[in-house]
């Protein structure tokens, strides 16, 4: 019994030695590329997809669990001139690689993307499994999504996917990413220093499955904290949005139907040109000013359209991919079409429903609050918005020299539109303003009167000593139907004459019908009669003084010339029979009518 038990082990001896030197063998043999190579081709076909093979494989010896390897291709999966890695055995124990470490050069890597976040992170969880440490050398990344597919190329990579020093270059999108920080894998973290350049802040946000405006070229720069629940992104003092800073918080809730976004965000000093381009708004930029292709485009096709509104539409599948809050300061204003000084803007976006809570605009002199509320669900999207203007100096809304003082002013509108244009052209409600304070200038206002004579004595003043003219009230109420502005009517009473203004603005093709009919208070020599007619486009106005009864005043004349020459003049006296208008009624319809119209 006992040397048949003797045997047995002899034997078991044997052959445990016998396949341990089989196995010694194979992995000398596996060394030789000869061996290796066919060796490694029939393991991919029996376990890779359709057409997977290596040019050249070979282990290392004496370590033979690293494979080395050249000319690589798995159909559809990753591509690579030359690999090395190091396989590790116990690769199917949690918190540990297959691969301890992964060297790749001139390759391409291709992921899925459905639209699912792994919940650790940008992919750290499913790369982790398969690899510890990289180091990658101009390596494409391949996003493929159902409607497109988006390539990032990886430049150079260097450090531990789970704990450890990690380093990033790469490219993709029209922008450059810059990574230095660490992994730990203990809270599923990447914490570090990033740098983003690129042309368009918002292609960015769609490779990386968000949703952004777009943006001029733009250096951003941000310390990050991405972990599972939470990605923590603080955007440096030192970014640049165009010719604007930008600073603060971003965090970013992942997972779920789509990410939250909330962030709270400041510039020290904001170029406008910068934040119109956000809004879809192509207005000029200065000289030597940063500018993209996108805002060039924009800019050119505005020039060439000859309307005021932009051709802009809003995309609101973007709306799809974020839900959030954004909080804006801007504390100070410059480059401004409305000498805005300061401006803060706050939104919330839920299920492409955006809510505008605030919509701040701070002058130098007095203020604009405005809300809106945009429904992206329906299709065209609808629109109510409503503000006040409090007490703003006529030279912040550019208008001086024509006008100096403060308005006032409020707005209760709704439309229907997916763009600048169709909302304009649906437009209902009612805007208005009005002023109790306003100045107007003299030769403005005896022009708007076709009083010629006192006109005439006003052409050779210098613009330091300009005559103004003080209005007792000044009140304009326009009531919108389908984009069409009707006048009811606005008034400007002055010491010298009572100017009504009647007609409407047509949004829809732009065109203004505008009468000017003005009645003098004082009596001057060379005054025309009848109504200054405004038409023409909002973008190239005309200005014509003369109609049927200026025409039968100068017939007049000409028939008392002939009787005598001294008679010619007579129909040019204007008496000044006008009265002064009701000021407290035209003031308090102007302040009631956008609260009438809610």
């Amino acid at each position: 019994m006992a040397s048949g038990l003797k045997r047995t082990f002899k034997i078991a001896g044997w052959v445990i030695g016998i396949v341990l030197l089989a196995f010694l063998l194979f992995l000398l043999a596996m060394t030789q590329p000869r061996f290796g190579t066919p060796v490694a081709n029939a393991l991919l076909g029996a376990f890779g997809p359709d057409g997977s093979r290596v040019e050249r494989a070979h282990t290392r010896f004496p370590a033979v669990l690293v494979i080395e390897g050249e000319g690589l291709e798995v159909p559809g999966r990753v591509s690579a001139e030359r690999i090395e890695a190091q396989v590790n055995l116990f690769g199917f124990l949690p918190l540990v690689s297959w691969l301890s470490y992964l060297e790749a050069e001139n390759g391409s890597v291709r992921i899925e993307d459905n639209g699912e976040s792994d919940g650790d992170g940008p992919g750290l969880k499913s790369a982790r499994a398969i690899v510890d440490k990289v180091s990658l050398t101009s390596v494409t990344m391949q996003v493929v999504r159902p409607d497109e597919t988006r390539e990032v190329e990886i430049e150079t990579a260097r450090g531990s996917l789970r704990s450890g020093a990690f380093m990033l270059e790469a490219r993709g999108a029209g922008a450059r990413l810059s990574f230095d920080g660490r992994t730990s894998e203990a809270f599923s973290q990447l914490d570090g220093a990033m740098r983003l350049r690129g042309e368009n802040f918002s292609d960015v946000a769609d490779l990386a499955g968000l949703a952004a405006p777009d943006t001029p070229p733009y250096d951003m720069r941000l310390t990050v904290d991405i972990g599972p629940d939470r990605w923590m992104l603080n955007v440096d003092p030192e970014t640049r949005i165009g010719d604007s800073d930008l600073y603060g918080e971003i965090n970013v809730i992942p997972g779920g139907e789509v990410p939250v976004v909330n962030a709270d965000l400041t510039s020290a000093e904001l170029d406008a040109d910068d934040l119109a381009l956000v809004f879809g708004i192509p207005i000029g930029v200065g000289e030597g000013e940063t500018t993209g292709r996108r805002a060039k485009a924009a800019r050119s096709a505005y020039e060439r359209s000859g309307r005021f509104i932009p051709d802009v539409r809003i995309d609101f599948a973007r709306l799809n991919a974020v839900d959030g809050t954004v909080r804006y300061v801007a504390e100070t204003v410059t480059d401004s079409l409305f000498d805005i000084q300061g401006q803060e803007l706050d939104f919330e976006i839920e299920d492409r429903l955006v809510r505008a809570t605030l919509i701040y605009f701070d002058f130098e002199q007095g203020e604009f609050r405005g809300y809106a509320t945009l429904d992206g669900t329906q299709s065209p999207a609808h629109t109510d918005a409503r503000g006040r203007l409090s007490n703003v100096a006529f030279s912040n809304l550019s208008l001086s020299p024509y006008l100096r003082g403060g308005a006032d002013g409020e707005f209760q509108v709704t439309t229907d539109g997916d763009g600048f244009r169709e909302a304009a052209a649906t437009l209902n409600g009612t805007v208005s303003i009005w002023s109790t304070d306003a100045d107007i200038l003299a030769l403005a206002a005896e022009g708007a009167a076709l009083d010629l004579g006192e006109a005439i004595t006003l052409l050779g003043e210098s613009a330091d000593d300009r005559t103004y003219v003080d209005a007792r009230c000044a009140a304009v109420v326009a009531n919108f139907e389908n984009g069409v502005g009707s006048l009811s009517p606005a008034v400007v009473d002055t010491n010298d004459s009572l100017v009504v203004v009647r007609g409407d603005v047509d949004l829809s093709n732009e065109t203004l019908r505008l009468s000017v009919r003005s009645e003098a208070k004082d009596a001057s020599l060379g005054t025309l009669i009848g109504d200054v007619a405004i038409g023409g486009t909002l973008r190239d106005p005309s200005i014509d003084p003369f109609n049927a009864e200026t025409v039968a005043q100068f017939g007049i004349a000409g028939i008392l010339a002939s009787v005598s020459g001294g008679l010619a003049a007579l129909p040019f006296i204007e008496p000044g029979m006008a009265q002064d208008a009701p000021c407290g009624d035209l003031l308090a319809r102007a302040q009631s009518a956008s609260a009438d119209g809610q």
